[in-house]
């Protein structure tokens, strides 16, 4: 990588880290805030709603049994009237003068319409001056003045009253109002509006469908009794339940979604369960009318926790109001309830908490807005700061690097062979101080560079001495390999093919000198030289020994150096001759009985004593297939990595399990278990190994 990007990215990352880091915890105090503000919001919220919703529905229940006991009052006090103007008694006050004015009848009858199956509603037509009469049995005229006397009633209650009934026991009837053009719609009356069998005792109804309207109404029945006090008909005001159970304003604070009920908590008798039946449902909050219904078949309030609804039965049937939060078709709602009487009748208001939580929403999304307004700000900081980082690090990047660009120049000229090159020195700091050191380390380059050459060519040289290939006789497999720990080493090998008389023989050299690198390879050079020249001039192995001890001991001039040296001679028909000049002695296998034997013998290494003598041995017991390995002490003192030696024992088991291979194939196994072996530690010494399987 580059300064100049590396510049760059110091840069941004001194000046974006902060901003960054700053953006973050805004970021997440920010949003911990709003979630903070929004829980506790909506806590206080829900709070707040459970509170206003207990009240709404408590005063709900006061206002009801207020409306209760007037009604009943109103309704005893009627069944009074009508019992004096059936009876004939002086004293019932007469109210034939009384009238409705305009302005009253058309308020009243809004309040009548028909609402049809499919939700069409339609006006109905009604006369608030007269009564409807069946079965007047000649009394038509005396029912007919009833008009005035239920008209007051209707007028001081005009929202409350929606019908007034008398039912005499001997068939008569009286409806007021009036209905006009029945025949347009000919409502039926049903047993449960018009009940057969007279009540004696004030009685209040279930809500039920009114007949003649299809609104949900109570029914508050009055007996009416002759002055012996005989139970001679009823008197019943008809209520509908939307004038008793006023739709609150304040439940519109909370919510616009909220559902109203009128509930009883019952026993299923199918499942034989605690549960709460719906009575009557307001049918719409923003119908503008909020009738209620009733519905078709037996309903129930799904409640999807038994021990709240434990709570909810055990409070109305104490008459206790409360709240509860609980879910409602798959919503967080709160369920308010307050008992109406003591039959169980109950309001239930189901509020969804979303509504009541809106707020704090509404804030918690004002904070995200904020935030991502921030984020946005925070961004263009970012790349503003970015973009002066870019501008400043191409800046400095030039100055910073002028310097570094003509060095490295300098280094490619050097890396191309140019050692006359230098680098200028403009300034003191850590740049100027790299160009004094390039200069000077460019003349000491050059001579390593010299030096290296001189290595590799005196290498190629020393490689040229090995032999290039292995002999090929009929009567021996020959394989040898040397293996320099530097450029260059001080082990040899090599081979001299020659005749005595009718017999063909081959001599086997393998020498190391002591040390490495050049001085010990000039020294196995001179000595190849001086071996071969011996060798090739038909002398003995004694002889040829006793000359190169007395030229290398000349060569080494008391400087310390020496050489070993292994020659073997192997003839054609089996017979061995061998010399040992202090090198370790060769080892025999024979394959037939596994047993291992060396070619031993006395002498000094070459180069210690100018006259020093040597002995030659010899065997004719060869047989074929045995094998003869000759190696130098790189082989067996070779450590692991842990300083474990690899010793002979080993030698010898790759001997015995490649025995039955070539004399090449033993030396590659024996390559790969010394590689193995040594692992990645350094080779320390020179190994050469020469290994010779007789063939017949």
């Amino acid at each position: 990588m580059r300064i100049r990007s590396k510049l760059l990215i110091l840069l941004l990352l001194v000046s974006l880290t902060p901003l960054l880091v700053v953006r973050a915890t805004i970021r997440r105090d920010l949003n911990q805030m709003g979630d903070t503000l929004a829980e506790r919001s909506a806590n206080v919220l829900v709070h707040k709603a459970s509170t206003g919703l207990t009240r709404i529905v408590e005063d709900h229940a006061r206002v009801l049994m207020r409306e209760r006991q007037l009604l009943e009052s109103t309704s005893l006090l009627l069944a009074s009237k009508l019992e004096g103007v059936l009876s004939g008694h002086a004293h019932t006050p007469s109210d034939s003068s009384f009238a409705l004015t305009e302005e009253q009848v058309a308020m009243m009858a809004k309040g009548y319409y028909f609402e049809h199956m499919q939700g069409r509603i339609q006006s109905l037509h009604v006369d608030l001056d007269h009564v409807s009469v069946r079965n007047g049995d000649g009394r038509e005229a005396m029912l007919h003045g009833l008009a005035a006397l239920m008209s007051r009633v209707k007028s001081n209650y005009p929202n409350l009253i929606l019908w007034i009934e008398m039912r005499l026991a001997d068939g008569t009837s009286v409806v007021y109002p009036a209905l006009e053009g029945r025949g347009m719609m000919r409502p039926r009356v049903s047993r449960m509006s018009m009940p057969q069998a007279l009540l004696p005792a004030l009685t209040w109804s279930s809500p039920q469908p009114d007949s003649r309207t299809r609104r949900m109404a109570f029914r508050v029945t009055s007996p009416i009794r002759s002055a012996k006090g005989i139970l001679e008909g009823n008197l019943t005001i008809v209520v509908p339940v939307d004038s008793m159970l006023h739709d609150s304003p304040h439940v519109s604070m909370f919510s616009t979604n909220a559902q109203s009920f009128l509930v009883r908590p019952t026993i299923d008798t199918e499942l034989g369960l605690n549960r709460i039946q719906i009575i009557a449902q307001q049918a719409s909050r923003n119908s503008g009318r909020g009738h209620w219904q009733m519905p078709s078949s037996k309903a129930w309030l799904v409640c999807p926790n038994a021990d709240t609804l434990k709570i909810i039965t055990t409070s109305l049937k104490m008459q206790r109001p409360g709240v509860v939060d609980m879910q409602y078709q798959g919503s967080n709602s709160l369920w308010a309830y307050a008992p109406l009487d003591e039959s169980g009748l109950a309001l239930m208001l189901i509020v969804p908490k979303e509504d009541v939580v809106r707020e704090a929403e509404v804030a918690r999304q004002f904070i995200g807005d904020q935030v991502a307004h921030h984020d946005t700000s925070m961004g263009i900081v970012v790349l503003v700061v970015a973009g002066l980082a870019l501008i400043f690090a191409l800046v400095l990047s030039r100055l910073f690097t002028r310097n570094i660009r003509e060095l490295a120049d300098a280094v490619r000229s050097v890396a191309k062979g140019n050692f006359s090159v230098r680098a200028p020195i403009r300034s003191k700091d850590e740049v100027g101080q790299l160009s004094h050191a390039f200069n000077k380390m460019v003349p000491a380059l050059k001579e390593r560079v010299s030096m290296k050459n001189s290595l590799e060519m005196a290498q190629e040289v020393q490689q040229s001495l090995l032999p290039s290939v292995d002999p090929e006789l009929p009567w021996v497999d020959v394989a040898a390999a040397s293996m320099y720990c530097d450029e260059t080493g001080g082990d040899y090998y090599g081979f001299v093919e020659r005749r005595t008389g009718s017999q063909r023989s081959l001599v086997v050299a393998v020498g190391d000198v002591s040390g490495h690198g050049v001085q010990a390879a000039l020294m196995m050079a001179s000595a190849r030289a001086y071996l071969r020249g011996e060798l090739l001039g038909g002398a003995s192995l004694v002889s040829a020994m006793e000359t190169v001890n007395r030229r290398v001991f000349e060569d080494v001039d008391g400087s310390g150096r020496f050489m070993t040296l292994f020659l073997m001679e192997l003839f054609e028909d089996g017979a061995v001759q061998w010399v040992r000049a202090g090198h370790d002695p060769a080892l025999v296998y024979d394959v037939e009985t596994g047993v291992f034997e060396e070619l031993a013998g006395s002498g000094l290494p070459l180069g210690v004593i100018e006259d020093a003598a040597f002995e030659v041995c010899s065997r004719v017991d060869f047989n074929t297939g045995q094998i003869v390995l000759i190696g130098t002490d790189g082989i067996w003192e070779m450590r692991s990595k842990v300083g474990e030696m690899f010793g002979k024992e080993r030698l010898k088991r790759i001997i015995r399990d490649n025995a039955s291979g070539t004399s090449g194939q033993l030396n590659t196994a024996l390559e790969q278990a010394l590689t193995e072996f040594r692992g990645e530690c350094v080779p320390v010494d020179d190994i050469t190994v020469a290994t010779l399987k007789l063939l017949r």
